[in-house]
């Protein structure tokens, strides 16, 4: 990323730095306890077990989780690994604890150094909410997106991402559920 772009985005002035710096240091103690919670459970790596309960959810009661959520979901998840991967090759962005100092971030969890942008954990729970509540009712919609914005705001408040990494990578995960599912769905009307 240009150095004068990377100023302007993550520099001491920006607002971005400064709305980091106040999240992370809201020390709450059940926010300490619970915001690791969802830094966990928001991660890609769950994706398998994940796939196992929606399995088993379509294996129990097909009405709750048809076949056709699952496909998108795999197809979701996979594109979602590819490009994740390679925006953080490609721009490099230094973790908070990395361009602020370790000394000046409040790391709970894993501390990492490199790769901020964007935010594999946040993009990921937002595509996974997108899938799941894909033309499904207000509590389908309520509930994951809930999930999301939690997963979201724990990888600011553990100290691994900036504000701005958050919200491009919320707006990324419904990108790429939103085309994951469009993609399905004008592959099976040209099947018929």
């Amino acid at each position: 990323m240009n150095s004068n772009l990377y100023s302007f985005l993550y520099g001491k002035e920006s607002i971005n730095h400064k709305l980091f710096m106040m999240i992370n240091h809201a020390s709450n103690p059940l926010f300490d306890m619970l915001m690791p919670i969802f830094t966990y459970l928001g991660d890609s790596w769950r994706v398998y077990p994940y796939i196992a309960l929606l399995v088993a959810v379509f294996l129990v009661k097909r009405n709750y989780m048809p076949l056709r959520y699952i496909v998108v979901y795999c197809i979701a998840t996979f594109s979602f690994i590819l490009l994740t991967e390679w925006l953080k090759g490609w721009l490099h962005v230094p973790r908070p604890a990395a361009a602020i100092g370790v000394d000046y971030v409040r790391v709970l969890g894993e501390l990492k150094l490199k790769n901020s942008f964007p935010s594999g954990h946040t993009t990921f729970s937002f595509m996974t909410a997108y899938v799941l509540s894909y033309k499904r009712g207000r509590l389908w919609n309520l509930a994951l997106f809930l999930f999301a914005f939690l997963v979201a705001y724990s990888r600011i408040y553990v100290g691994a991402h900036y504000p701005l990494d958050i919200v491009v990578s919320g707006i990324l995960g419904v990108a790429i559920g939103f085309l994951a599912w469009k993609g399905y769905e004008k592959v099976k009307t040209h099947q018929l």
